[in-house]
């Protein structure tokens, strides 16, 4: 018996392991695009995020939270923690949220004119 329920749970794990939460959830369809400075990093697993200080014309801030795929899946794109310095002027487009002032990233401009797309088989 002990044997059989060990079996059922190995063969199970599988399962468990890939399960992840769709971003669907929490972000729309429609897609915005924000400027600001980087003003904090949260480069680690299951999601990096950005906090993104935009200034519009009249002089009001408000704090975007961009989030992102996971640390490892971005550093396997290429993009290291080094590359978003806190500071640094960005664009970032994406879904926006469901809660005010949130987005899902699909592409960011750096200020030398480089761009990032973390996911490109998603857009």
């Amino acid at each position: 018996m002990r044997i059989v329920l060990l079996l059922a749970a190995l063969i199970s794990l599988p399962l468990v392991t890939y399960a992840h939460h769709s971003t669907n959830a929490n972000f729309t369809q429609e897609i915005i695009t924000v400027e600001g400075v980087i003003e904090r990093v949260r480069f680690q697993n299951p999601h990096a995020s950005v906090l993104i200080k935009h200034t519009d014309e009249s002089g009001k801030e408000t704090f975007w939270l961009v989030e992102s795929g996971a640390r490892t899946t971005l550093e396997r794109q290429g993009v290291s923690l080094d590359r978003l310095l806190v500071g640094s002027k960005i664009k970032a487009t994406g879904r926006k949220g469901r809660q005010e002032f949130t987005m899902y990233l699909r592409e960011i401009s750096f200020e030398d004119g480089s761009v990032f797309i973390p996911q490109p088989d998603l857009n």
